[in-house]
């Protein structure tokens, strides 16, 4: 999994999400266009509708805005559990379809299994923008099947055990272990059979760890000065400490 954090500015606050939330759930929709996640937070961010969610999902990388203890409005209720309650989660190139959404609609899956292992929650609360609202939203997925997209959610819940959760009841991170580097530069994955490298980690270098997932060592760590942060596993886990 690939996350890419981007900072909604503060003046942006009181438009797109004006309230302190502690999340009870997470919200499924469907973009209903075809641009990529990127695009759908750089557009959500530049404009001045009231209009928000949490994160994007495309079929390379999650791209997140705004944090997960401020409530976005994305799910049609008012004040209502979908928006003060939930994180929303957009799934990218829903209008034509195909693999690209296919494969987004795979990597949202695995984002919300890891999310509710991190919450400790289980999968009823998973939502559809359409149980806050009627709208047939996530249009696609429920094309597709609900229960599919919910079975693909409990594989990768089952396949993921972390060792701990690293995100407090309020949404905030807390930084509960690290991964210390060894002697020498060591590679990043994609993924836990270590095919699909996506950068490296410095020798000595220090990072947040996330826990153990398949015997890998799930890491995140900084890629430049603005925040942005790859997240991925490595081989060598006696670094865990």
């Amino acid at each position: 999994m690939q996350i890419t954090n981007v900072t909604m500015p503060k003046n942006k606050y009181s438009i797109k999400c004006p309230y302190e939330m502690n999340p009870e759930y997470i919200t499924i929709h469907n973009t209903a266009n075809d641009a990529n996640a990127m695009s759908e937070i750089s557009y959500m961010i530049g404009n001045n509708n009231k209009t928000s969610f949490h994160v994007a999902v495309d079929n390379e990388r999650i791209v997140t805005a705004i944090p997960f203890n401020r409530n976005a409005w994305h799910a049609g209720d008012g004040r209502g559990k979908g928006n003060m309650k939930s994180i929303g989660i957009e799934i990218c190139y829903s209008k034509t379809g195909g693999e690209r959404f296919e494969q987004a609609e795979k990597l949202c899956a695995e984002y919300v299994a890891y999310l509710l292992k991190q919450y400790g929650w289980g999968i009823e609360r998973i939502k559809k923008h359409q149980d806050w609202s009627r709208k047939y939203c996530p249009h696609r997925t429920i094309d597709l099947g609900w229960p599919r997209f919910l079975n693909m959610v409990q594989a990768y819940l089952e396949e993921q055990t972390p060792i701990y959760n690293n995100v407090k009841n309020d949404g905030s991170e807390e930084k509960m272990k690290t991964y210390q580097n060894g002697s020498t530069t060591e590679v990043v994955y994609a993924d836990t059979n270590c095919t699909n490298r996506i950068g490296s980690l410095n020798p000595r270098e220090s990072c947040d760890c996330f826990g153990i997932f398949n015997n890998r060592a799930m890491v995140r760590y900084k890629v430049d000065g603005n925040n942005n942060y790859k997240i991925g596993f490595c081989k060598w886990i006696g670094g865990v400490k």
